[in-house]
C-alpha cells in the first residue's frame, strides 16, 4: 500500500509524492507498528474462519500462512522487542501459535476438515491465553 502525501514542493505549486509503507513504518514508532500488525491479524484470523466455513482448501492454505508469519513471526517478535525480558510462558503461547499454524496448513494438504478445524481451535485458545495475560500485564503496567 502507498499513500499520497500532498505538501510544497516547491513555492509554486504543490505536488504529490507516494510514500511506501516501509517508509511510514520506518518514522512510527514499534509500539505502533505492534498495534497494526495486530489488526491486521485479527482481520486475516476472521478471513480463516470463513475460509474453513466454506472449506475452501486454497483460501484456508492461504490465511493460515498469513497468520503463521504475522503473529508467528512478525507480532511475537515485536511484543518481545516493546517488552525485553519476557516471559517464557510467552514464548511457550508463541511456540503452541506457531505449531498449531503448521498443523492447519499441513490439513490442507490431506483436506482434513477435523484436523483442520481442531488446529484452528488451538491458534484460537493460544491468541485467547496470550491476550488474557499480556494485554492485562501491559495496561496495569502503563505501556500503551
Amino acid at each position: 500500500m502507498s499513500a499520497a502525501l500532498t505538501g510544497l514542493i516547491s513555492c509554486k505549486k504543490a505536488e504529490k509524492v507516494a510514500v511506501d509503507d516501509e517508509e511510514i513504518q520506518a518514522y512510527m514508532s514499534e509500539e505502533e507498528t505492534l498495534k497494526l500488525a495486530m489488526k491486521r491479524t485479527s482481520r486475516d484470523t476472521r478471513r480463516l474462519a470463513n475460509a474453513l466455513k466454506s472449506m475452501d482448501w486454497i483460501e484456508i492454505e492461504m490465511w493460515a500462512n498469513e497468520l503463521k508469519q504475522g503473529i508467528g513471526v512478525s507480532c511475537v517478535n515485536l511484543y518481545i522487542k516493546n517488552h525485553p525480558g519476557v516471559s517464557g510462558e510467552f514464548l511457550i503461547l508463541s511456540d503452541r501459535f506457531y505449531n498449531a499454524s503448521n498443523r492447519l496448513i499441513l490439513s490442507c494438504k490431506k483436506r482434513d476438515a477435523e484436523i483442520a478445524n481442531a488446529q484452528f481451535g488451538k491458534m484460537i485458545k493460544s491468541c485467547e491465553t496470550c491476550h488474557e495475560g499480556y494485554k492485562k500485564k501491559d495496561n496495569n503496567s502503563g505501556d500503551r
